[in-house]
């Protein structure tokens, strides 16, 4: 607000409205027009029975409240924070209660758990369209106050991402109800502990991504990802991430997996297995997994496999188990930095394979046997459109010294 010019008569600040050709004017036009509802004009501003601010003296007039409430709802949406726009409430009673009615909420970084707890206890909006919340240090204690609240009111995509300054280790474990209506899921919880619902469908849930989680409880993620729980899930990313069972997942809807630097952790148990079979999934990207006994895929549409730093562990019990077992016969592109060996590694039939990518090779000086297990490698296919292999020459050192 501008203070008032000198000698004229004090009068308090009026709230400031776009003009008519400004952005924000044209914004609230284009709103107005989407829902079919007759725009404001700014002659009609000037009318007698606008609503006047609650601490407005001499017949100042509030022209944005007279807006209908999915147009403030629209604007409030927009501030992208629901801190702020909760805010808005000290404008008027007309905007006290509309930020409990947005269908998108935003908790930035540095709200505290007990607020956004409270936030959305007294949030009114029977359904939530969008949620994203940043938290900093935050406990699974603190995350399970709240949790439960949206899971009913979800249908639309959850963002939850936890940052932590002074990693000491595990805190807790947050458990994760089922979110029926969801149909995007991303949780980065900074190695938060996390367990699944043993029951519910995630019946539109598309897009799965869990990053620096430890997976904990009795529901195993293959469990929730295949066809029976997860029926439309089309893309699962799983980075950085403990498991403590085999993953063996059954789909009929995946497109995407990938997979990134994810420990099969059984303990006494030893090293896990991780079982692919879908007849939809079309790429497969795997890198960095350690603890890995055995690869197994059976996906008859896949067209795109991609394998890189893979720590492959034998049985203990029956070392002569295969250590991958793949069978993809439409498979166009292949990724395989692991060892190769036609005993340990079976490929099966790949007749459409066009692009090989085979890692790198050290032309001298190389480990031998590292060196036959790339050769063995290209031998295995006659004919490849497209090669992809790295070849690494030792730069040589020359020490002189000078005598004086």
């Amino acid at each position: 607000c501008k203070p008032p010019n000198p000698g004229s008569p004090k009068s308090p600040c009026r709230p400031l409205l776009p003009s008519s050709n400004s952005p924000q004017w044209r914004s609230v036009i284009r709103a107005c027009e989407r829902r079919q509802i007759p725009p404001p004009t700014m002659e009609q501003s000037d009318g007698p029975k606008r609503p006047k601010l609650a601490d407005a003296a001499d017949g100042d007039e509030d022209r944005l409240s007279v807006l209908p409430d999915d147009i403030l709802i629209h604007i409030l949406v927009k501030l992208r924070g629901t801190p702020m726009a909760a805010r808005t409430s000290v404008l008027c009673r007309r905007w006290r209660d509309l930020w409990k009615l947005l269908p998108e909420l935003n908790f930035p970084l540095g709200t505290e758990p007990h607020r956004i707890r409270s936030a959305l206890t007294a949030h009114e909006a029977p359904v939530i369209h969008f949620l994203v919340v940043d938290l900093q240090d935050a406990a699974a204690e603190s995350v399970a106050t709240w949790v439960p609240i949206i899971a009913p009111r979800l249908f639309g995509e959850l963002f939850i991402f936890n940052l932590r300054r002074d990693w000491d280790g595990e805190t807790g474990t947050v458990e994760l109800p089922c979110f029926q209506g969801a149909d995007w899921i991303s949780l980065d919880l900074d190695n938060l502990g996390l367990a699944l619902p043993p029951s519910g469908v995630f019946a539109w849930l598309t897009d799965l991504c869990l990053v620096a989680v430890r997976m904990r409880g009795s529901c195993r993620l293959g469990d929730i990802v295949s066809s029976p729980r997860c029926p439309s899930l089309r893309k699962l990313i799983l980075r950085d991430a403990q498991v403590r069972a085999d993953i063996v997942i059954h789909s009929e809807s995946l497109l995407e997996i990938g997979m990134d630097n994810v420990l099969l952790d059984h303990n006494a148990l030893g090293p896990g297995i991780l079982a692919i079979s879908s007849e939809s999934v079309l790429q497969i990207d795997l890198k960095n997994l350690i603890g890995v006994r055995q690869l197994l895929v059976m996906a008859p549409a896949l067209i795109s496999l991609k394998e890189k730093d893979t720590t492959y562990i034998a049985d203990p019990v029956d070392p002569s188990q295969p250590v991958a077992n793949i069978s993809a016969p439409q498979l166009t592109l292949l990724e395989w930095n692991a060892r190769y060996d036609r005993r340990s590694v079976q490929l099966g039939k790949m007749a459409h394979l066009q692009w090989l990518h085979a890692g790198q090779f050290l032309v001298y000086g190389s480990d031998e046997d590292f060196a036959h297990n790339r050769i063995r490698l290209l031998q295995r296919f006659e004919f490849i459109i497209c090669l992809d292999l790295a070849l690494y020459y030792r730069k040589r050192t020359c020490l002189t010294t000078n005598a004086t």
